[in-house]
């Protein structure tokens, strides 16, 4: 009988992503899933808006296949842009895989700048292409001589660069000043915004100067609807219409269609919540400030990343699972010393608060 191998032998070195074990997790803390606090995954709290769940069970046309038009039409109205900017994807993760695919050969390079989201090295791998490394600083700030050394170094070979504005996990925004200039580099330059909705400014104002710009964002953290998958980047027409030539047919689903547009309906109400969010991220920023032993970092994002000083993160990430407190931990070099918390419900963020000063 043959052996059904991968296509190319590095495929077996690329780690699946390993979602956290939630029913661990609760069993360990003696809890039910449900009690459990997830700091974790920077997810929205308070969820969506109430009437995407009455959206969602009033449409009766799930048996055909969807129709994007006044999603894509309030999309362009919701981010400033004209429709022909807007091209969806099944969540901000598929939008990076099209992107690379689009400007990106396989041998060619990308370029990150770790400490980052791991998903622009995983679909650089994925879709055959190197990855080169610009670190960031010590303080997590861009280090956009770095930047430019690796394009400049690369000899033509890097094609698309991946920025986050405000960063994961730095929380930091990046200014427009220095988006411009890396503009001015011979790449397309991909600006994820997951997080603008909590703070820093948009790049989507530089769209109409750059035409090697293209902004991701995504409804999974300001809108509540990460477990549906609905991201979409903004760029210039004439390129959306080429990304539009490699997207999927209908890789959005009804169900986040009908839950966008429900969102955009009920958008004074969910801008409430961001609103909240920001409240509670500056409010625990301060509490954790009181403890010793943390260093919380300022914060642009729905989370804030805390330097533990003199101390083991493992062991406050431990120490606070079990009581049922999910928080994230690090297993990059780079960020050896610091933990990152999602903001909560003012609940959460006060039983957080309250276990970290007991650890004290």
């Amino acid at each position: 009988m043959p052996t059904v191998k991968p296509s190319h032998p590095y495929i077996s070195r690329i780690k699946p992503y390993e979602p956290p074990d939630i029913e661990a997790a609760a069993e360990r803390a003696g809890v039910e899933k449900e009690g459990l606090i997830r700091l974790i995954a920077n997810e929205n709290p308070f969820g969506p808006s109430s009437r995407v769940k009455e959206a969602l069970a009033d449409f009766d046309e799930y048996h055909l296949h969807p129709d994007y038009g006044r999603l894509v039409e309030a999309v362009a109205q919701y981010a400033g842009v004209t429709s022909d900017h807007v091209v969806l994807s099944n969540g901000a993760d598929e939008m990076i895989d099209l992107l690379i695919r689009l400007f990106v050969e396989p041998g060619e390079a990308v370029v990150v700048c770790p400490p980052t989201f791991a998903m622009y090295r995983f679909y650089g791998r994925v879709n055959r292409c190197r990855v080169l490394n610009a670190p960031r600083r010590e303080d997590l700030s861009l280090d956009v001589p770095a930047i430019e050394r690796a394009v400049q170094q690369s000899t033509g070979e890097a094609r698309l660069l991946f920025i986050v504005s405000p960063g994961n996990p730095s929380g930091q925004a990046i200014p427009l000043a220095l988006t411009e200039r890396l503009l001015e580099l011979p790449v397309m330059v991909c600006v994820d915004e997951a997080y603008i909705e909590f703070g820093g400014e948009s790049a989507i104002s530089l769209l109409a100067d750059y035409d090697n710009l293209v902004v991701i964002r995504t409804f999974s953290k300001w809108a509540g609807l990460a477990g549906l998958r609905l991201g979409y980047a903004l760029l210039r027409p004439e390129l959306a219409e080429y990304l539009n030539r490699v997207r999927p047919p209908y890789n959005v689903n009804s169900a986040a269609m009908v839950a966008a547009l429900a969102t955009f309906e009920d958008l004074e109400k969910v801008e409430a919540n961001v609103t909240r969010l920001i409240e509670e991220r500056e409010r625990v920023t301060e509490a954790l400030r009181e403890v010793p032993w943390l260093d919380p970092l300022p914060s642009d994002t729905n989370f804030i990343l805390i330097g533990v000083e003199g101390g083991d993160p493992d062991a406050v990430v431990d120490g606070l699972a079990k009581r049922g407190i999910l928080i994230r931990d690090f297993s990059s070099p780079a960020m050896a010393g610091y933990v990152r918390v999602s903001v909560g419900r003012p609940d959460q963020n006060d039983a957080l608060i309250d276990a970290l000063e007991r650890m004290t």
